[in-house]
């Protein structure tokens, strides 16, 4: 019995993601370079030709990935935003990246890994000073609503707060205070809704 379009795509979205996991751990293994479509290939269980239907090349498995940590980015924005205070919205975006890098935490390796190397990210064209630009503004417009004062350069001091935990936390597999840490760098910010004032541009 033929398979129906719902199964069809189901079984294309399976091996699409089989190819994704199989790039982290050889990516992350191998280096992007030291990786061939072949390896790629034979990492996933599937034939040269099969993956070259879900990629056109090897730097779109790539792009593929890097785009999920974006999303990721996304999702823990989406959390924070539900609350209130700026306390309140540091703390669930700390909690929300944490959770995220349990739950990626090959591809956010690999994520933090490629982002020092400028050779690689430029032939994906990913925009990605874009995105950090278009990230550093989300999270100013979002102190700034929760009445920080500064909102521009506290939302610097936000964003490199983020690179720190994910670094540490990704350094350590295990033990590492997660909680505590949290609780310590929200502190800073405060835990009362202020009248909003005008930030400079």
């Amino acid at each position: 019995m033929p398979r129906t379009a719902d199964a069809n795509a189901a079984l294309r979205e399976k091996t699409r993601e089989r190819v994704l996991q199989a790039s982290v751990r050889l990516f992350s293994r191998h280096g992007f370079d030291g990786t061939s479509v072949r390896a790629l290939a034979e990492e996933a269980g599937i034939a040269v030709g099969l993956l070259y239907s879900h990629f056109e090349s090897k730097e779109a498995v790539l792009l593929a990935l890097m785009q999920a940590s974006m999303l990721d980015v996304a999702r823990t924005l989406e959390d924070a935003d539900r609350e209130p205070t700026a306390r309140g919205f540091v703390t669930a975006l700390l909690t929300s990246t944490v959770t995220m890098l349990d739950a990626h935490r090959d591809l956010w390796r690999l994520s933090q890994g490629l982002r020092h190397q400028p050779e690689v990210l430029a032939r994906l064209k990913l925009p990605l000073e874009h995105f950090l630009g278009a990230t550093h503004q989300r999270l100013k417009q979002a102190l700034a609503a929760r009445g920080v004062p500064e909102a521009g350069i506290e939302a610097r001091v936000l964003f490199a707060t983020v690179e720190g935990l994910t670094q540490q936390y990704l350094q350590h597999e295990g033990g590492y205070p997660a909680a505590e840490v949290i609780r310590a760098m929200a502190r800073r910010w405060p835990g009362a809704l202020r009248k909003r004032k005008v930030d400079a541009p």
